[in-house]
């Protein structure tokens, strides 16, 4: 559906866009199409339109290559072929020269012996550009069982006199159901009237009940008064009722089309079906008789219409009136006035109303005033709602006295009718208030509300004195929609002065009345007031509303030092406060208090202000798993459980586990857990299984059979062994030692220094990091990082970390013993801690700043999920990502890349710093890549290992290393190009690669950094050559040829998914290709170009003697692996 809708945003766009497109430079035909059809469907309209652009562009061959490669049905797939051709089509439809090209190409085509299906396709095509030239073309197709229908549909689109007849011509011909069929209805569609005999013939003939339809459609379209006895007959016998014969529809249809050629005779036929219909009881077939007779050059208007309101169907004077502009009828008018006054119907009544509303007619205005009084519902309620309709003081008038009603349904119909009016009525309420009773009064103060009339504001204030308590509580729930910030001096006075009931609504009018101030504004008012209140408490509503932190400072300072109704305030003006910030004074209050009736009313005052803030679920998680530490009922914790069970967090499936064994929890725990674990096939693995098997045997709900069936899927689509493990088990500092010097400090060392080294760092770490409460606890002093006792190369790590106040919290995550993942304080912004936690801080020349800021206060905990592959990092804080695949430089060496295995560390950086819930993944990767001992002897060295892509420049973000492999993601367009940084002239160049479905890219040799490189320099297509999109290709754009100068061999590539090991020899003009260990490729580039190379182009780079080595993305994903070279003498 989503290629659906974009191909027609995308087609819409082609019709207005023009014809532009020529061949793009430097590429065939083939090559075009191949490419074109790489890209569809298309994932945005502009690269939708430049791909068909480019199609077009290569012509009717182009075109006849797109519909040759069409396939049957039940074969292959023709979406994107489809995408083209119907691309291609729209683009053309409004050049004329290019509509002609496309229109005979479809033409040539369909004289081939193609399928049906994709003839018929080809059809539907010309129905978009068909002219008079592809008549004779279609006819053809007007006999086929299949094609007779696209055929007549594409003749009936062009519609010209010629396609007409071609269309009469086969029906009379044609003695199959079918291809009658499809032929009558498209006359149908097209109206020709020559083709009523032929028609009336086959009506006659007894046809089956699918074809009546159809010919009773076409007369009904294309008949003369020749069809009327046949029409009529048929309407007869359906018993002028709408069935699916369509019958009484196309005998109307037909009247109608005749009404203007033969006005006497439909006007006969319109005055009997106008009885019939009355003797029926169908005020429908009434309707349309009556239209018929309104239709006539010399129909009298005014008769018509004063039958309809004698007859005094609401129904079928309501239809009459729709159906003429009476309203422009003077005579007219003046009936349905007269009858308005005079008329005691309520049916008429109120279908005079309606007309009289909707058409604006204020004349009416005195009788629709009365009869808005009316005893009749219906008649009292069209009254209401027409004077809306025709607004004008006199309506606003009437309506308003409605509100003085005693009867509540009116005056609820008079409240809607005023909220729909348009202008000022304001003052018009204001006049009649004191005059109406508890109803009205609440119905205008309501709709002063409604349309924040804040000119009304003193009738609305005034009520706050009245001892009516219905009005006065109207009049409180109203205030908020009428004050400014000028009424704020009223409002703090009656603050003060009002009970209890009142409070919250006056409370809300002082902040929407400061909110016409800016924020900085608010607090000074608001603070200078309380300085001089005796109820400083009732004003903390209106502090919160700044937002500000020194109005949280005030409230909460409050809370704290307050008792009683003054404490209470204060607690409500937090719970009311938008921001998700108000969590963190609210876990303060938690955290110091001891009494349970507090701790139950603030936990269930963070959990709302958790379940609806928005955030993510490792944001949700945090906060939901330091609220579980308050919980004072079951209820609440259930509740929580539940919450984190959404979150999606591996943390949060551990935390939830052991909830399973407390006996009023475990059902909700068990199914956080499972929601958590069967939604994130990542977090499968050892622990997880353990999980879940409890969790099949511990649920007990009614559902619980379907949801051991789903833990049994999972657990047999997914791994059950490995996984996350963890580096730290909440008790000791098992796994973990002190900081020895740098990895390459100590690399130098023997095994007996770096035995004592570690010996007394290990000690040094005794005393600086500690475990507390599950936590790891740096406590500030001294400098040495915490390591792990193994090293790691390729992993997903998972850690929350907590950073504590002081001077310069701070501290960092080094991965493979360099720095470091950061993590800081963003207060501190004289170092630059602004920008937020998770960047490599010490890189210098990719990114060291992450991509948002994403921590937490100082004081909470926060949670990372650091992925390093190779030489490159992500990182989530907090859900959020904040670094994107970005190499990690090497902070001990940065002329090396980063170590292949090191040690993870927590750094120690003189502040205090926790740690929990330490897990890692590790993603196996192969050995980094080693010549063999023949290859060290013949001198190669190595290009790639598999590690990093230090020896290569060039577009390194989408070309990245991963499980020991260059792939290529492209993000953008082709994906750009990776180079050596080195050139080579004269080689032997190996690598391994593996293709994806119609991956294309290319090596390029002695080629400049600039420039396309199969020009510029020289290029070895790479390329899947089974690919259907590449089957025309030009021999020498297959994988292995020097693109367009020498072709190679076709045959020897695995099959797609597989690697493939390829040997390149450049020496001289001499260029051989070893496709795993078949020649492809031998020749001179010179000789092979002294006369033009075969793709007749010119290649001013071919005989470059030197330059770089290259990938060459053309928008495909591609793997490249052990690549090595030996430079030639």
């Amino acid at each position: 559906m989503k290629h659906i809708q974009l191909i027609i945003i995308c087609l819409s766009m082609l019709i207005t866009s023009g014809i532009q497109a020529q061949l793009p430079e430097g590429r065939t035909k083939a090559t075009v199409i191949a490419d074109a059809l790489a890209q569809l469907p298309a994932d945005t309209p502009h690269k939708y339109n430049q791909v068909i652009a480019d199609l077009v562009s290569t012509g009717e061959e182009g075109l006849l290559d797109l519909i040759g490669r069409m396939n049957p049905p039940g074969s292959q797939s023709n979406e994107t072929l489809d995408y083209a051709i119907s691309g291609w089509t729209h683009f053309v439809a409004n050049d004329n020269a290019a509509r002609s090209v496309a229109a005979g190409t479809f033409e040539k085509a369909l004289a081939q012996g193609l399928d049906k299906e994709v003839k018929a396709f080809l059809i539907r095509q010309l129905r978009t550009i068909a002219t008079d030239d592809n008549v004779d073309a279609l006819s053809a197709f007007l006999t086929d069982e299949y094609l007779s229908d696209p055929a007549a549909q594409a003749l009936a689109s062009i519609g010209t006199p010629k396609a007409n007849d071609a269309l009469l011509t086969a029906l009379r011909a044609s003695s199959d159901e079918k291809v009658r069929l499809n032929l009558a209805n498209a006359i149908g569609q097209t109206g020709y009237q020559p083709a009523e005999p032929a028609l009336l013939g086959l009506l006659n003939g007894n046809p089956s009940q699918a074809m009546q339809k159809v010919i009773l459609n076409a007369l009904g379209n294309a008949g003369t008064k020749e069809s009327l006895k046949a029409l009529r007959s048929a309407a007869e016998n359906a018993g002028y009722a709408y069935r699916k014969d369509n019958a009484t529809a196309s005998y109307i249809s037909l009247l109608g089309r005749l009404n203007n050629t033969e006005p006497q005779l439909i006007k006969k036929e319109a005055e009997k079906l106008l009885a019939t219909g009355k003797k029926l009881g169908k005020q429908d077939i009434r309707i349309a008789a009556a239209k018929l007779l309104l239709d006539q050059p010399s129909a009298k208007k005014e008769d018509i219409l004063k039958s309809a309101i004698n007859d005094g169907d609401i129904t079928y004077l309501s239809g009459v009136l729709n159906l003429y502009p009476f309203h422009d009828d003077n005579k007219s008018t003046g009936l349905i006035q007269k009858e308005l006054a005079a008329t005691k119907s309520p049916a008429v009544q109120t279908a005079l109303i309606h007309w009289s509303g909707k058409h604006n007619k204020k004349t009416s205005l005195p009788q629709i005033a009365r009869l808005a009084h009316s005893s009749d519902g219906m008649v009292r309620k069209a009254a209401i709602l027409s004077l809306a309709k025709l607004g004008g003081e006199e309506s606003l008038i009437a309506l308003a006295s409605l509100l003085k009603s005693d009867n509540d349904e009116t005056v609820t119909l008079a409240k809607n009718a005023l909220s729909t009016y348009h202008g000022d009525i304001s003052y018009t309420l204001a006049s009649v208030f004191e005059d109406c009773g508890d109803a009205g009064k609440t119905a205008i103060l309501e709709l002063i509300a409604s349309r924040k009339m804040e000119s009304q504001y003193n009738l609305v204030y005034n009520q706050m004195f009245s001892d009516n308590r219905t009005v006065k509580a109207a009049a409180a729930h109203s205030l908020k929609d009428v004050s400014t910030d000028k009424n704020l001096p009223d409002l703090f006075t009656l603050l003060e002065r009002e009970d209890a009931a009142y409070i919250p609504a006056i409370q809300q009018a002082i902040n929407a009345a400061l909110s016409y101030l800016p924020a900085e504004g608010q607090l000074p008012l608001v603070s200078e007031r309380m300085k001089s209140s005796p109820k400083k408490h009732l004003y903390y509503t209106a502090l919160a509303n700044s937002e500000s932190q020194e109005a949280m400072d005030i409230i909460t300072n409050a809370y704290a030092s307050a008792t009683g109704a003054e404490k209470e305030a204060a607690f409500n003006a937090l719970t009311h406060w938008k921001s998700f910030h108000v969590i963190y004074p609210m876990l303060d209050i938690a955290r110091n208090s001891k009494d349970k009736r507090e701790l139950e009313k603030v936990t269930d005052a963070l959990l709302s202000v958790i379940r609806n803030s928005g955030q993510n679920g490792a944001i949700r998680y945090l906060y939901l798993r330091e609220t579980m530490r308050f919980a004072q009922t079951d209820k609440q914790k259930n509740e929580i459980l539940g919450l984190i069970g959404n979150t999606g967090q591996y943390q949060a499936m551990l935390f939830v586990a052991p909830y399973m064994d407390e006996p009023a929890l475990k059902e909700t725990a068990a199914l956080a857990a499972m929601n958590i674990a069967i939604n994130e096939p990542s977090f499968a693995g050892t622990e997880t299984t353990r999980i879940l098997n409890k969790v099949s045997k511990t649920l007990s709900n009614p559902d619980a059979d379907y949801q051991r069936q789903s833990i049994a899927k999972y657990l047999a689509e997914n791994p059950t062994e490995g996984g996350f493990v963890s580096l730290f088990n909440g008790k000791n500092l098992d796994g973990w030692k002190g900081l020895v010097e740098n990895p390459i400090k100590r690399a130098k060392m023997s095994q007996r220094e770096l035995a004592a080294a570690q010996a007394k760092a290990d000690k040094e770490a005794a005393n600086d990091w500690k475990v507390e409460n599950g936590n790891i606890i740096f406590d500030g002093t001294g400098y040495n990082n915490l390591c792990t006792e193994k090293q790691y190369g390729d992993f997903e790590m998972l850690i929350d970390w907590k950073l504590y106040p002081g001077p310069e919290p701070d501290a960092g995550i080094y991965l493979r013993g360099t720095p470091q993942v950061q993590i800081w304080d963003t207060a501190r912004t004289n170092v630059g801690a602004e920008v937020g936690s998770g960047g490599l801080y010490n890189n210098q020349q990719n990114p060291s700043k992450p991509l948002k800021v994403a921590d937490q206060k100082v004081g909470e905990w926060n949670t990372f999920l650091i992925r390093m592959i190779g030489e490159r990092v992500s990182v989530w804080l907090n859900g959020e990502l904040v670094t994107d695949n970005v190499i990690l430089e090497n902070f001990w060496d940065r002329s090396q890349p980063i170590f292949p295995v090191e040690q993870i560390e927590l750094q120690a950086h003189g502040s205090k710093v926790a740690y929990r819930d330490i897990f890692i993944k590790e993603i196996p990767r192969p050995e980094p890549f080693k010549l063999s001992s023949e290859e060290e002897k013949e001198g190669f060295r190595i290009l790639f290992d598999g590690t990093n892509l230090d020896q290569w420049t060039g577009n390194k973000r989408d070309y990245a290393v991963e499980s020991g492999n260059i792939v290529l993601h492209p993000s953008k367009g082709s994906g750009g190009n990776l180079y050596t940084q080195d050139q080579f002239d004269n080689f032997v160049f190996r690598f391994e690669f593996m293709l994806t479905p119609g991956a294309n890219n290319g090596l390029g040799i002695r080629t400049p950094l600039e420039g396309d490189a199969a020009y510029v320099g020289m290029e070895l297509q790479i390329l899947d050559n089974d690919a259907p999109v590449y089957e025309k290709l030009a021999p020498y754009q297959y994988h292995g040829s020097v693109y367009g100068v020498i072709p190679a061999k076709r045959g020897f590539l695995k099959p797609v998914g597989e690697w493939n090991y390829q040997e390149v020899i450049a020496d001289g003009d001499h260029i051989k290709v070893i496709l795993n260990g078949t020649t492809i490729l031998d020749g001179n580039i010179r000789e092979a170009s002294k006369n033009g190379t075969m793709d007749k182009r010119e290649h001013p780079g071919l005989l470059n003697k030197t330059g770089h080595i290259g990938f060459l993305g053309h928008g495909s994903k591609v793997k490249f692996r052990n690549i090595r070279i030996k430079e030639l003498k």
